[in-house]
């Protein structure tokens, strides 16, 4: 059987069956672009190493709660890249470490061995992200820059900006329910063309 030819979703299919050819045909095809994700959040080669390793195996541990109906395979995988990343950022700010205020460098997670097709669908989501975000005011986008990017708590985001938790909460939820509704429409689409 030639993996490659095969879909993400029948990759993971037989991931789920404990097939690890699958596991290892799916770590080809995007071990470098969730290096990449790590790179951009990380700056560390070797802890974007054992964070790409922590992806693929939870995904071998989880592929049966991927949901194609919440969205496409690739989101799923960067969202457990993203969160594992800023899990170990977190980690490592315990112990003095720095990040980056460049949003754009966390957005754009393109990679050398992207096929055309690929390339053209992440920066087609890089922009739509983007743009979502250039629409919040700066109070609004700062603090999901400080979270998701840089992976602060909220308590710790009310500190660096010197504002009070409530506003910071508030902000916060302001910023989520305008990034859905402008990024709704278009996920919906993506989630309607899988199904």
């Amino acid at each position: 059987m030639n993996y490659e030819d095969l879909s993400d979703l029948d990759l993971l299919e037989r991931v789920t069956e404990r097939d690890a050819a699958a596991l290892s045909a799916l770590y080809d095809r995007y071990g470098r672009r969730v290096f990449a994700l790590g790179a951009r959040i990380l700056n560390d080669p070797i802890s974007c190493e054992e964070v790409t390793q922590d992806v693929f195996l939870s995904i071998w541990r989880r592929s049966a709660s991927y949901n194609p109906g919440k969205g496409r395979f690739t989101t799923w995988l960067f969202s457990i890249a993203h969160n594992r990343a800023i899990d170990e950022l977190r980690r490592r700010r315990r112990y003095g470490g720095t990040y980056s205020d460049d949003i754009d460098a966390h957005l754009d997670i393109s990679s050398d061995d992207s096929s055309p097709d690929e390339w053209a669908v992440a920066q087609s989501e890089y922009a739509m992200v983007r743009n979502a975000l250039d629409t919040l005011p700066p109070p609004q986008r700062a603090v999901v820059a400080l979270a998701y990017f840089h992976g602060l708590t909220q308590v710790e985001i009310a500190r660096k900006l010197e504002q009070p938790l409530g506003t910071v909460k508030t902000r916060m939820r302001l910023a989520l329910k305008k990034l859905r509704t402008a990024l709704e429409p278009r996920v919906g689409l993506a989630n309607h063309e899988i199904g």
